[in-house]
């Protein structure tokens, strides 16, 4: 009984050490910045943030975590990431 238990045990290990590389990087992100002509940013900055990098990028990248930022004459940035 032993002697078969210790070549199924070796077979895991194996399988293991071989799987655990690739599934323990995860899913990346990247940082992404738009700027651009527009209104100030506002109550819906984030939303209309979210909106545009959706358009550019599609929904495939998943882009989240947005802010934005009123800039001088009449611009404003984009910050979001989305995946690599």
């Amino acid at each position: 009984m032993k002697k078969t238990i210790a070549p199924c045990m070796l077979c895991l290990v194996l399988l293991l050490a071989l799987f655990s590389p690739s599934l323990s990087q995860g899913t990346q992100y990247c940082p992404i910045e738009v700027t651009m002509d527009g209104p100030p940013c506002g109550e819906n900055g984030k939303w209309d943030c979210l909106q545009l990098m959706i358009q550019r990028f599609g929904a495939a990248s998943n882009p989240n975590t947005c802010s934005c930022t009123t800039l001088p004459n009449m611009r404003r940035t984009c910050d979001c990431i989305k995946l690599c």
